[in-house]
Order: C-alpha cells, then sequence, then structure tokens
C-alpha cells in the first residue's frame, strides 16, 4: 500500500517533496507524488474567501484513483474551512485526507519565514490527517500527532511521532471516518 501525495491548485514542488521521506518514515510504506488537480471551485466560499474542506475532500476522491488500499493526501495553499469552525489545518475521509499549508506559514502569524518550522507543521499536519485514514481517532496524548490541533501552538507543541498505542493501530487500520482537524 502506497501513499500518493496531490497537489490541489499551485504548490511549489519543493513543498511537496518535504512531505515524501517523513511520510515514508512515520507510515513504512512508499511514498509516490501524483498529478496536480484544481482547486474546486464549488468548494469556494467568497464570503470567507475560504475553500469548504468537506467539499474540497470529496474532490479529491472523485479526481483520483481511490480503488485499492492506497491513500491520498492532498496538499493546497488555500484556507480551508469546515461549516461551523473558522479553519482547519486539514480533513480526512476513509482513505483520501487533505492538509492546507496557508496556516501553517510563519507569516500568516506576522513571523518571519522560517523553513525549519514551516517543515514541521506541514509533517505533523501531514501524518496527523494520514493517521485519521488508518483509522486513528484523537489522541489525549499532548506529544502525540494524533492529538487535536485547534491552534498552530497546538501543532508546535506535539511532533511528527505518534505515541505507543496510537503507533500500532497504523498498521492494524483499514479506514478511518471523516474528521476536521488540525
Amino acid at each position: 500500500m502506497s501513499i500518493t501525495l496531490v497537489p490541489i491548485g499551485k504548490v511549489d514542488p519543493a513543498e511537496i517533496r518535504m512531505l515524501k521521506d517523513p511520510l515514508e518514515g512515520a507510515f513504512s510504506r512508499a511514498v509516490v507524488i501524483g498529478e496536480e488537480i484544481p482547486l474546486p471551485a464549488a468548494a469556494r466560499n467568497a464570503a470567507r474567501n475560504q475553500y469548504d474542506a468537506e467539499t474540497a475532500l470529496e474532490f479529491l476522491s472523485l479526481s483520483v484513483e481511490t480503488a485499492g488500499d492506497g491513500r491520498v493526501l492532498g496538499v493546497t495553499n488555500a484556507d480551508l474551512y469546515f461549516p461551523g469552525m473558522n479553519f482547519v489545518f486539514g480533513m480526512a475521509g476513509r482513505r483520501c485526507a487533505l492538509i492546507s499549508l496557508h496556516r501553517l506559514r510563519p507569516p500568516f502569524y506576522s513571523l518571519p519565514e522560517d523553513a525549519a518550522v514551516f517543515r514541521h507543521r506541514a509533517v505533523v499536519e501531514a501524518v496527523h490527517e494520514l493517521g485519521h485514514t488508518f483509522g486513528l481517532a484523537h489522541c489525549k496524548d499532548p506529544w502525540c500527532v494524533m492529538r487535536f490541533s485547534n491552534t498552530i501552538a497546538e501543532t508546535d507543541r506535539k511532533g511528527p511521532a505518534f505515541c505507543t498505542v496510537c503507533r500500532p493501530r497504523v498498521f492494524a487500520g483499514e479506514g478511518g471516518q471523516r474528521r476536521p482537524a488540525g
């Protein structure tokens, strides 16, 4: 079973490639980079200047090969939200997940560019969302990657690794439920 990274809209290829090795390490699976797909116009909410994560995730799942047991992670620069929430860092379905790089960049918080911080955040969110596709729920361990993040500080606090309870479940999980997550 492999993991396919799919750029959604314009995403710097280097930012997609920076996820490859950490995801291969986290999931002990090959990671391949798929073809870019467009941002779905139906997901755009002009009043919010954001994209509906659920609509974007559904578009992703219909746009790429999702048969078999592989997983797909869409990566976008668009700012995502879920109804009832101001924003989400990502969302996961059964075999597909989606992350937004938009709020992971330090300049979003009026801080200087920091490649290491950005990379850490992107890897944490990618591992988190893909963890849901392997059937993992949110974890109570504050250091586990599966801990829910409602703020960027919560993302910064946790690492990209699974705790000892979640790690074995990655290899046992067959599929998760749709969850907005941080």
